[in-house]
């Protein structure tokens, strides 16, 4: 039922993780730009080159920070598959768990509508559940 709960979060978690993966996919491949570019007079002087604050890592960096962001999308994928033992419900049990914890309907609502009282419906859950493990 937790994981249920947090569900929303894990699914915009795994999309944002998704979106920085392309990006740094795309950095590895030389597709973006990684340094700023130096004007001919920067690339002639005989200075010091300028320090930037943007950071430019190494692809051997870039490869690590790639495989622990896929680690972290794997471990909040398992904890989504987790959640399809839900499955093997009743459908009003399923619709009940789902307006309130996926939802986050009012519990009082939630068992109304069903015809439980507020605890009647999470025992009622609760006991289904467990015959599911």
């Amino acid at each position: 039922l937790r994981d249920l709960q947090s569900a929303p979060f894990i699914c915009r978690k795994i999309i944002g993780l998704n979106l920085e993966l392309e990006e740094m996919n795309h950095r590895i491949l030389g597709l973006s730009h990684n340094r700023p570019t130096l004007t001919k007079d920067q690339e002639r002087s005989s200075l010091p080159m300028p320090s930037y604050h943007g950071g430019y890592t190494s692809p051997l960096a870039l490869l690590e920070e790639i495989s622990v962001k896929e680690q972290e999308v794997l471990y909040y994928q398992r904890r989504l598959s987790e959640c399809k033992a839900i499955e093997l419900l009743d459908l009003d049990d399923q619709n009940m768990i789902f307006r309130w914890k996926f939802f986050g309907e009012n519990a009082w609502d939630v068992a109304a509508d069903y015809g439980y009282s507020r605890r009647g419906m999470e025992t009622r859950i609760r006991n289904e559940i467990g015959k599911l493990m």
